[in-house]
């Protein structure tokens, strides 16, 4: 089976192509025949942050041209294998270009008015009427994130669904993440593996700029969030901290560069962060007093003649506000796992790239004796990948194309509406 992925919660327009097949014990091996991610970062660090609106228009600039790309990365690699006779193809492609128009014409009146720029990019597409692509399921996310954003994948989907007259799935960006981690080994490029196969229950502890959660996977599919933030997600608390040492959008990369100096400084903060609710007995976080924190020692901070901060004064504080995240995510994943005995730890969210939350809950879950997966660094962040591998994962319910609507805030334990 060919899956595509689509995904657009936030700022990254992403899509993935990959082939799913069953082993001899029936579980699912997937092999990646292309994926691509387009960053709007740089767009988005005059406002310090993702401005929703600007999102939306790129993301409808972005996603006909990059499904133009992956496919020609995906025919380099030998996709699709066999080509339709001569005879054949013209009257199928015939039939191709008629269905196009049709799809067209269908959803002018309701996509062009909500997404223009993919309309009018989508209508000059002559890629998708000229060749055959045999999609055989359409796996899109439909949030939590952005609505306005997710709106102009769910329209993508809706589109390409009617062309190739193929089924979609609606794919939780939370669950994405927490399959992506599930690879059995680095990600190889046309290669066939296979997803792991926990032990269950497993805990996931999903780190994003969005979201900080624990959750309970009972198996494919069955979620029971048990903790989550109370006001700022850990990646926000990230960028929020970084710009108050100064640093560009988005910041947790460049706050993480400093910290990692800062150690190999040797330098030591004089400051003392807080670790907020590290000692309650719930699962819950808070990371919005940490930033407060982080304010008050920059307004506090020592200057030099000049009036500014020394560098190595905001290093040391970069260095002191990662271990104090750090100690706390520890903390209460070790306090999930006391509640649930869960078997295995499932790492996801863009923050899982951070090298010391990574280290310090290697360590965490050798203490415990339980294995951990962490994600291929190349899908840290949000990509199309991992919400294709969603949708291989297990058997998902389809929706028509009329069906699919974006739903910015729904979890992972709820249930469709």
């Amino acid at each position: 089976m060919i899956i595509l992925g689509i995904e657009t919660s936030c700022d990254e327009t992403a899509l993935a192509l990959i082939e799913k097949r069953l082993d001899q014990q029936g579980q699912p091996e997937c092999r990646v025949l292309a994926s691509l991610v387009h960053s709007q970062a740089d767009l988005h660090s005059a406002y310090g942050g993702v401005y929703p609106s600007l999102a939306k228009r790129e993301h409808g600039h972005n996603l006909v041209p990059l499904l133009h790309q992956l496919f020609l990365k995906a025919s380099e690699a030998g996709w699709p294998e066999t080509e339709n006779k001569e005879s054949i193809e013209k009257q199928v492609l015939a039939d191709l270009a008629k269905n196009f128009q049709d799809t067209i014409d269908m959803n002018r009146s309701e996509v062009s008015p909500q997404n223009p720029e993919l309309f009018e990019t989508f209508a000059a597409a002559h890629f998708l009427k000229e060749k055959i692509w045999p999609i055989e399921l359409i796996a899109v996310t439909e949030g939590p994130g952005l609505e306005p954003a997710l709106w102009v994948g769910i329209n993508f989907a809706r589109l390409l669904s009617e062309l190739w007259q193929c089924p979609v799935v609606p794919i939780n960006h939370m669950e994405g993440h927490i399959v992506g981690s599930l690879w059995s080994d680095k990600i190889r490029a046309t290669t066939w593996q296979k997803l792991a196969v926990p032990e269950w229950p497993a805990i996931a502890l999903l780190i994003s700029g969005g979201h900080t959660e624990l959750v309970t996977v009972n198996s494919p599919g069955q979620y029971q969030i048990i903790g989550q933030t109370r006001d700022d997600a850990v990646g926000e608390a990230f960028d929020k901290a970084a710009r108050l040492l100064g640093l560009p959008y988005p910041g947790g990369p460049h706050l993480s560069l400093w910290a990692r100096q800062a150690e190999d400084l040797g330098l030591e903060s004089p400051v003392k962060l807080p670790r907020p609710m590290i000692h309650s007995e719930d699962c819950d976080f808070s990371f919005s007093g940490l930033k407060t924190a982080v304010l008050y020692a920059v307004r506090e901070a020592p200057l030099d003649t000049k009036g500014l901060m020394s560098e190595d004064f905001k290093k040391a504080l970069a260095l002191e506000f990662e271990l104090a995240v750090t100690e706390v995510l520890a903390s209460k994943l070790s306090r999930a796992i006391e509640v649930t005995g869960a078997r295995t730890i499932i790492l996801g969210g863009g923050v899982s790239a951070n090298t010391r939350i990574r280290n310090r809950l290697v360590i965490t879950a050798a203490k415990l004796g339980i294995p951990v997966f962490l994600p291929d660094h190349q899908i840290t962040g949000d990509n199309a990948l991992m919400i294709a591998l969603a949708a291989a994962w297990y058997d998902h319910p389809t929706l028509s194309a009329t069906e699919l609507k974006a739903q910015g805030t729904k979890t992972l334990n709820e249930p469709r509406v």
